[in-house]
């Protein structure tokens, strides 16, 4: 076991490189790049940036960052792309045992809604067998009308004509709402981590990762996409052929039909 913090220390001195010229080298900001070498992760906005800033940082300095994140990992546990919990070995997060008691009551829900249910078929049946609610009648059934004597009504030649144009200004009822391509493009040399989620910070996640200098992730969406972004000044956004820049370093946004809107950050 090695000590992370000091790891990175030593080898930005050995470099001969201060914090400042580490921050505008990898796009971090200086006060996470303190709080990664004083082990304060605390500090950073959430699990998931320390091993995105931790993975930067240590790929610019020439350390191995697969055996900084594992022994991260190997400390402090690791979060669950699924559930957002930070798991650690032998201790199950407290989210999943508030899921098992939602589940619970949901099974003693049906069990009452069940119950009532048979209570409800129980009671009709005896109003039937009472003679309520009678299910017999003479009356002939309804037969459906002749579509032959069913005439079109007549225009009214006081309405005012609808121009061709006014039919066709929205979706037809039933039609699939337009599809987003939204596309994010690493513009930077160190890269930007990024996040990226279905409709908001709750949703589903669909990629992390970083993306380098112009690789590019597309994603084909309904509603729009979350996306969190470790260094906003390497990261462009498109969203159906319009391109966004992005600056001000670890933010989040939300990509709609509208555009990109800044969340927090």
């Amino acid at each position: 076991m090695f000590e992370i913090g000091n790891t990175l220390r030593e080898a930005r001195r050995a470099r001969d490189l201060d914090i400042l010229e580490c921050e505008e080298r990898t796009k971090i900001r200086g006060k996470y790049l303190r709080a990664l070498e004083d082990e304060q992760f605390d500090v950073l906005p959430s699990p998931t940036y320390v091993r995105g800033f931790l993975k930067t940082y240590a790929d610019f300095l020439g350390l191995d960052s697969q055996l900084v994140l594992d022994e991260h990992q190997s400390r402090f546990g690791v979060v669950n792309p699924v559930t957002g919990d930070v798991e650690r070995p032998g201790r199950p997060p407290q989210r999943r045992q508030q899921r098992r008691t939602g589940l619970a009551r949901g099974r003693r829900t049906e069990v009452q809604l069940l119950w009532l249910a048979i209570g409800g078929v129980m009671g009709l049946g005896l109003l039937v067998w009472m003679g309520v609610g009678d299910t017999t009648s003479d009356s002939p059934p309804i037969r459906p009308a002749d579509p032959a004597a069913v005439a079109p009504a007549a225009p009214d030649p006081a309405a005012p004509a609808v121009a061709e144009a006014d039919a066709v200004t929205g979706p037809a009822r039933g039609e699939a709402p337009q599809r987003l391509k939204v596309v994010l493009t690493g513009t930077g040399d160190s890269g930007s981590y990024v996040e990226v989620r279905g409709r908001d910070a709750d949703g589903r996640e669909v990629f992390r990762g970083t993306l380098g200098l112009g690789v590019e992730r597309a994603f084909t969406v309904r509603r729009g996409l979350w996306v969190r972004s470790g260094n906003t000044d390497g990261l462009d956004i498109s969203v159906n052929g319009r391109g966004y820049e992005l600056s001000g370093g670890v933010a989040d946004f939300l990509v709609t039909a509208t555009g990109v809107e800044r969340v927090t950050g």
